[in-house]
């Protein structure tokens, strides 16, 4: 039965309004998806306005500890994350920190800013691969007043935690920071540290998230797969409590039980 030209109309009216209905769906679902997705991204890089409306309203950087990043920013590309390590300056604060092991690549920034929260006859050991690491550091050092709390140690990570576990200085730091992002044996290096740590010490592994890397499935590194494997056996340890931050390249925290 044919239909009639205003029964026509209504049909192709309806069709219009439901093809338009599941268009504005769809549009609809990818909008709020691409906003989601948007607002979930904290910073859009180290210029990101919030990032540093965040960093101008947080930071409280010692005179010589500003001067040091000012030096470091003209002589290496490698960004100096003050609010990570402000953080661990305030929790090695909070837990009466009096010994320090420092194994993370600032150029000795870290170091310093860790050596001012300590009483005077704390350490900071400073693990270094290079005396040319902290050679312009430790002018800055000397300035804070902190350079005889800090010693330097121009050797391997690994070999540096052998020498002080062979010492006999199993659990008698009070917190431990090292960046793993390209450790070989980094499992090694955790088990090392979690020996030197006391309970109720805190181990700060930065580098966990490798730029990245460990979000890809394959192919990975050595080193990468390491530390996807580590973050992992982090998760499992009854041995300690641990939080995973997004500060730095991935920053988790382990505070031993």
């Amino acid at each position: 039965m044919p239909l009639s030209a205003g029964t026509r109309d209504a049909v192709a009216g309806i069709a219009v309004l439901g093809v338009t209905f599941v268009a504005g769906v769809y549009i609809g679902k990818k909008y709020f998806m691409y906003r989601r997705k948007k607002s979930q991204k904290m910073f859009d890089g180290q210029d990101d306005p919030r990032r540093t409306y965040l960093l101008r309203l947080s930071l409280r950087e010692h005179p010589s500890a500003k001067k040091l990043k000012q030096h470091l920013s003209r002589i290496t590309p490698q960004d100096i994350s003050s609010d990570a390590i402000q953080l661990l300056a305030n929790l090695a604060k909070i837990i009466k920190s009096k010994k320090i092991l420092d194994m993370g690549w600032s150029y000795g920034y870290n170091p310093l800013i860790l050596a001012l929260v300590l009483p005077s006859d704390g350490k900071v050991v400073a693990n270094v691969r290079d005396t040319e690491d902290v050679s312009s550091a430790k002018e800055y050092w000397s300035e804070a007043g902190v350079d005889h709390k800090i010693d330097v140690k121009v050797q391997s990570e690994e070999q540096t935690l052998d020498d002080l576990l062979s010492t006999g200085q199993a659990g008698t730091f009070d917190l431990i920071s090292i960046n793993m992002a390209h450790q070989q044996n980094c499992r090694k290096c955790y088990e090392k540290c979690l020996r030197l740590l006391r309970i109720g010490g805190i181990l700060a592994i930065d580098g966990v998230l490798c730029s990245g890397a460990v979000l890809r499935m394959s192919p990975k590194t050595e080193s990468v797969q390491g530390m996807h494997q580590l973050n992992e056996a982090i998760l499992r340890d009854a041995r300690i409590f641990l939080s995973m931050l997004p500060l730095a390249d991935g920053l988790m925290l382990c505070f031993k039980l």
